[in-house]
C-alpha cells in the first residue's frame, strides 16, 4: 500500500511538471508619449530664443512585441524603447532670464501607464520617471515599476518593469532639438506554473492517503 502510495504521489508530481513545456507566447507593450514638458513660466517676448522657443523637452516610450517562454523561471526582456529629446526650457521668472540669479533648475515627475498583452491576457504597466532641467544639461530615469499579473494558458506571469538610471543628455552635432541615444526599458518576468484543479486534488488525495497510512503504521 506505501509503495503505492508513493508511486501515485511521484506520478501527480511529474504530471504537474510535465505540463511545463516550452511553450513561447507572444506579448505586447503599448508605447506612452511622446509627451513634452514646457518650463513652469511662459517665456517672455524678450527672452534669448523668444516667447516660443521653449518647447522643453519630449519622452517617448515606443510600443514592442517580443516572445515569452513559459517555462517556469525568472527572464529578463524588453517591454519599450525611450526616445529622448531635449530642447531648451525655459526656467526663468516672467521679467528675468538671467543666470544664475533668476534661472531654477525645474523637475518634472512622469507617470507612464501603458496597456499590455501576454497571448490572450491583457492588463496595464504602472511606471514613474522623473526629469531634471538644469541650465547645462538635463537628466531623466525611471523608477522600477509596479508588478502586473497576467494568467496566460496554466501560467501566471509577473512583470515588474526595471528602473532606469539618471542618464544626462548629450549635444549631438547640429541644433536643437537633440535627440538622445535610444535605451532599452527592461521587465522581470516571473513564470510559475498553476497547477489544474483535478490535478491538485488528486495530489492532496494521495499526500492524504500516504499521512493515513504512516500513522496506521505507527
Amino acid at each position: 500500500m506505501r509503495a503505492l502510495t508513493l508511486f501515485a504521489v511521484t506520478g501527480l508530481i511529474l504530471a504537474v511538471s510535465g505540463t511545463a513545456g516550452a511553450t513561447t507566447v507572444s506579448y505586447t507593450v503599448d508605447g506612452w508619449g511622446p509627451t513634452s514638458f514646457p518650463g513652469p513660466v511662459t517665456p517672455p517676448a524678450g527672452a534669448p530664443w523668444g516667447s516660443d522657443g521653449y518647447p522643453g523637452d519630449t519622452v517617448e516610450l515606443q510600443t514592442y512585441t517580443g516572445s515569452l517562454n513559459l517555462t517556469p523561471g525568472t527572464y529578463v526582456q524588453k517591454i519599450n524603447t525611450l526616445r529622448w529629446t531635449v530642447d531648451y526650457t525655459y526656467a526663468g521668472t516672467e521679467t528675468q532670464w538671467d543666470y544664475p540669479d533668476h534661472w531654477g533648475q525645474p523637475s518634472f515627475d512622469i507617470d507612464a501607464p501603458r496597456d499590455m498583452s501576454i497571448g490572450t491576457a491583457a492588463g496595464s504597466l504602472n511606471q514613474a520617471g522623473l526629469l531634471w532641467v538644469t541650465w547645462f544639461n538635463d537628466d531623466l530615469s525611471f523608477a522600477v515599476g509596479s508588478t502586473t499579473s497576467f494568467v496566460v494558458e496554466s501560467y501566471r506571469v509577473d512583470v515588474t518593469p526595471l528602473g532606469l538610471p539618471p542618464e544626462t543628455n548629450v549635444f549631438p552635432a547640429g541644433g536643437n532639438p537633440w535627440l538622445q541615444p535610444e535605451r532599452d526599458v527592461m521587465a522581470r518576468f516571473d513564470v510559475t506554473l498553476i497547477p489544474e484543479p483535478v490535478t491538485m486534488a488528486g495530489m492532496l488525495m494521495a499526500v492524504g492517503g500516504l499521512a493515513g497510512y504512516i500513522r496506521r503504521r505507527r
